[in-house]
């Protein structure tokens, strides 16, 4: 996806961007994701008086995850909102990128893919859960929580108490 920053600026009107974000490198090395569909960006450019381009939307897209409780599958619908200013870099301009919250380019076309892989990588959630109240699994035995009770004592005790639980006896 490119986004062209002249003919955005000249134009003066917000330009709608649309299309799909391979998903491939953001989930690569990543053992906890079945599946992955390729997110669809809906975005859209606002040019600026000052030679800047906004380019603000969502990208949504599902996973098929493994539930970090219970290791059930988990089924995650991602809507990760993007927001990213651009401008071209003019000559003599100093590269000020890292004071400045827009990004510089040294050409008019901008090449928006690595941007959005990186939001899609910044938005894969670290511990997806199948549900909300997902109980995971048992300390002791490993059952699942969430289809039966396993009747196992895990009441935790801290370790420097742990000597007196005897003492009683």
């Amino acid at each position: 996806m490119r986004l062209h920053l002249r003919r955005t600026i000249q134009n003066g009107e917000p330009v709608r961007l649309d299309g799909n974000v391979p998903v491939e490198r953001s989930i690569e090395g990543r053992t906890d994701v079945i599946s992955a569909s390729p997110f669809q960006a809906d975005l859209t450019a606002y040019p600026s008086l000052d030679g800047m381009v906004e380019v603000r939307g969502t990208l949504t897209g599902h996973l098929d995850m493994v539930c970090s409780r219970c290791l059930e599958p988990a089924h995650v619908d991602l809507h990760i909102p993007f927001e990213e200013r651009f401008k071209e870099r003019e000559e003599g301009e100093e590269d000020l990128e890292d004071e400045e919250d827009f990004i510089f380019s040294d050409e008019d076309a901008v090449e928006l893919s690595p941007y959005l892989e990186e939001y899609v990588t910044l938005g894969i959630p670290a511990a997806p859960l199948c549900k909300e109240d997902c109980k995971g699994l048992c300390q002791t035995c490993g059952t699942n929580l969430n289809e039966t009770a396993c009747g196992c004592d895990n009441t935790v005790i801290d370790p420097r108490l742990a000597g007196l639980k005897d003492f009683f006896k």
